[in-house]
């Protein structure tokens, strides 16, 4: 009896930050703490970024994210578009008919990762 079920609406605010974690997860995507300084970060003008547009069940999603050096951009942005239309279909039931990735920043890997040896 799905027709007897009720409705669950799921607010800009909570698919904002599905959006932001599931982008994060993503391989080549930097963290917020290596794309910007505290006082940005403070403000809310770290990377990810996330806007939306949303009329019922259908979704456009625009996001910009911070890579790590020396990630592929065109991998990085398949691979958030991949993560993200899988991910809100599944966690919100959201119907994502546009995903748009842009790089705005290009950054070291952080210090925690070790380099690779190029000569042994």
């Amino acid at each position: 009896m799905a027709d007897a079920r009720g409705t669950l609406t799921i607010a800009d605010r909570a698919l904002t930050r599905i959006a932001r974690q599931v982008t994060l997860e993503v391989p080549g995507v930097a963290a917020e703490e290596a794309s910007v300084g505290t006082v940005e970060r403070t403000l809310g003008r770290g990377y990810p970024r996330v806007r939306w547009q949303r009329a019922g069940t259908k979704a456009r999603v625009e996001v910009e994210v911070a890579i790590t050096w020396p990630a592929s951009a065109a991998e990085v942005t398949t691979n958030v578009q991949a993560a993200l239309r899988q991910e809100l279909e599944r966690l919100a039931g959201q119907d994502v008919a546009h995903v748009s990735v842009a790089v705005r920043e290009v950054v070291r890997a952080s210090a925690t990762t070790r380099p690779v040896a190029r000569v042994r």
